[in-house]
């Protein structure tokens, strides 16, 4: 007699996946780049979902985070990969370089220390 094995479930679906992967981009942009830009050198697009460069960075970011976190290896990621990766991203002439006049930091107050905003994407915007 043949016993099968329990089927499980414990793989996340590519939806669950890519849920993940939004919340990890909207959280650590909002934690992370609380920056003072009073220049506006600095360049972000809430609708980043929409820059394939950019989720191909980001995506590289989150596995290569998930990597670190089991590892303990945070330092190392930090200065190899987001220090990296967002000189890139932020810079001028970066992903995000059309859509400076549309889509730059939020004014500002002496008061304020802004956060970049993020604008989830559509129902069904997929990772791939």
């Amino acid at each position: 007699m043949t016993v099968e094995s329990p089927t499980t479930d414990d793989e996340p679906t590519e939806e669950e996946l890519t849920q993940q992967f939004i919340m990890w981009v909207e959280l650590t942009i909002h934690d992370t780049e609380s920056v003072s830009d009073t220049k506006n050198e600095r360049y972000w697009c809430p609708q980043w979902w929409d820059h394939p460069e950019a989720v191909n960075r980001l995506s590289a970011l989150h596995s290569a985070y998930i990597q670190a976190v089991a590892d303990n290896t945070m330092s190392a990621w930090w200065v190899q990969h987001w220090d990296s990766h967002t000189r890139v991203l932020f810079s001028q002439h970066g992903p995000f370089e059309n859509c400076q006049s549309r889509h730059t930091f939020h004014e500002r107050s002496d008061q304020y220390n802004p956060r970049l905003q993020t604008i989830s994407p559509p129902d069904d915007w997929t990772l791939s």
